[in-house]
């Protein structure tokens, strides 16, 4: 079980954490990040990096439960923030994350934060909890699995080669291959699997209550091994359609955690995400609500540029695509998280969206970039190009939008979702 008293703390990505500087983050919280990041096995691990009595935070953003600290570690566009204000990222994050994973949640007030610790643990812990409720409430699925073993009583089809080698001292055995329908399949396995999970990492009794109370509805199950391989190899139809919902909350969940078998209670679950992908992916789903009357918007179309017979293709992909109503490009939209220092893309944006004008013949294209301000901005600005009188060129633009943080919640300023 978790530790019974559980502290949480805030801080930014790429920023620092070392011991001495609060009083929460001890060295027994470092060690446990230390596990974690060699139980990974990767030179390139995404969350953070070691440092000097300390780690220091990548572009990820979420939360770490270390033992019986929870780091949350909020997004930023400026270099500095001013202090206290976590309230106001935290909630720009649980925004977009409402957005991409179709989370049915509030914003928390600053004391709902404060008494319970994490809100961006128990967003996705409660999402979880719900989807799992509703699938009780319309029954668990039942497969049919096929089953090989030795019995004392015939069923199914005898394996014969199998049952000539294994019985042939037990006569009284018969090795059989048979088929059964119930619910002990993989589906149910991985979700059972999770709220046992859930109920010793949630912060509050609550949550574990319902957790535990949902567990002892699932029939006896077997205990699985959980893989990125595993979730590859599942498959989703008609009858289990309603599952992936569930089913992906508790890759998350399960994926990211990693218990620490020396000491009781002690655990890391990292509930991290890219924060440039979570960006790119909260564009999308804005540009495709705003404009699904007039476009059809398209995330990560494909093109090939470059061939060649001995070392492959290169690809170019674009963020979003906005198309008219007959499929003809008109708009290649690029985002991006961080904000130009000097109020000018850099020089590989810029030839990175001069291609895509070329590829995907467009006469706009557009940079997004987030802003703190209500009305957001835009700079229009072109690409030049040489001309002459009997061949004039085609002005290419490529403009600079800073869109609000907030504006699926207060969508008041249209200007910037219409070409």
């Amino acid at each position: 079980m978790i530790m019974a008293k559980t502290t949480c703390i805030s801080v930014y990505e790429h920023d620092r954490l070392k011991l001495g500087e609060t009083e929460q983050f001890l060295p027994e919280h470092l060690s446990l990040l230390q596990q974690y990041l060699g139980d990974n096995g990767t030179e390139v691990f995404p969350y953070y990096q070691l440092i000097n009595n300390g780690v220091k935070f990548k572009q990820y953003v979420g939360v770490l439960c270390v033992g019986n600290l929870r780091i949350e570690v909020l997004p930023k566009i400026e270099k500095q923030v001013a202090k206290g204000e976590e309230g106001t990222w935290r909630n720009h994050l649980l925004e977009m994350l409402r957005a991409v994973f179709k989370l049915q949640i509030r914003t928390p007030s600053n004391a709902d934060q404060a008494m319970r610790g994490s809100a961006i643990l128990d967003v996705f812990l409660m999402k979880f909890l719900n989807e799992v409720e509703a699938l009780l409430h319309k029954g668990l699925i039942k497969t049919y699995r096929k089953t090989e073993e030795n019995r004392t009583s015939m069923k199914g089809k005898l394996v014969f080669s199998k049952h000539l080698t294994k019985n042939y001292v037990h006569k009284e055995r018969f090795y059989v291959n048979y088929t059964t329908y119930d619910r002990n399949h993989i589906l149910n396995c991985i979700l059972y699997k999770a709220l046992k999970l859930v109920s010793h990492i949630a912060m509050n009794s609550y949550t574990q209550y319902r957790a535990k109370t949902m567990s002892f509805e699932f029939p006896e199950l077997n205990d699985i091994a959980v893989d990125d391989a595993l979730f590859e190899r599942l498959t989703f139809d008609r009858k289990s359609e309603d599952y992936r919902t569930a089913i992906d909350i508790a890759r998350l969940i399960l994926l990211r955690y990693m218990p620490d078998q020396s000491k009781r209670g002690k655990h890391v679950l990292a509930l991290m995400f890219d924060m440039n992908k979570l960006w790119e992916e909260y564009v999308y789903v804005i540009l495709k609500r705003r404009w699904a009357s007039q476009y059809v918007v398209k995330a990560q179309c494909r093109k090939t540029f470059w061939t060649s017979n001995s070392a492959g293709n290169k690809e170019i992909k674009p963020d979003i695509v906005v198309m008219d109503r007959n499929g003809n490009p008109v708009w290649v939209i690029d985002t991006k998280w961080k904000c130009p220092t000097d109020g000018k893309p850099s020089d590989a944006d810029l030839k990175q969206m001069y291609v895509y004008h070329k590829y995907w013949k467009v006469d706009k294209t557009a940079l997004l970039y987030p802003s703190t301000q209500a009305q957001g901005e835009k700079y229009e600005g072109h690409f030049i190009e040489k001309s002459t009188p009997s061949a004039p060129a085609t002005p290419l633009q490529c403009s600079m939008f800073f869109i609000p943080l907030d504006c699926l919640k207060n969508p008041t300023n249209n200007q910037f979702f219409f070409p």
